[in-house]
């Protein structure tokens, strides 16, 4: 297993989980962001139970965990899964860009 962690803005959190479903071909959609709805408001990046999780089905399935930063405009990512170096560079660059 391995783990690929970062942060990006707010703003870009649908972005991100769609863009990272669609290297793995799953099929991000309205329920997807449904099941996020409220979730990220109660969340905090600072607390180990603070954290959401939520899985993404593709090919590898990889499991998305997110945070918010209290008080900040930021939400911390940790994503887990058999993710090959290639994927890794992709998660990284989304990182960077969003």
């Amino acid at each position: 297993m391995v783990s690929v962690a970062g942060w990006v803005f707010e703003d870009n959190v649908v972005r991100f989980l769609e863009l990272v479903s669609r290297y793995i071909g799953y099929e991000y959609d309205h329920l997807d962001e449904a099941a996020l709805t409220g979730a990220i408001e109660r969340t905090d990046d600072e607390s180990a139970e603070g954290w959401f999780s939520y899985p993404l089905q593709g090919v590898p399935p990889l499991m998305v965990h997110l945070a918010r930063s209290v008080g900040g405009s930021v939400v911390s990512f940790r994503v887990d899964g058999d993710i090959d170096p290639i994927l890794t560079a992709r998660i990284e660059t989304l990182f960077d860009l969003l």
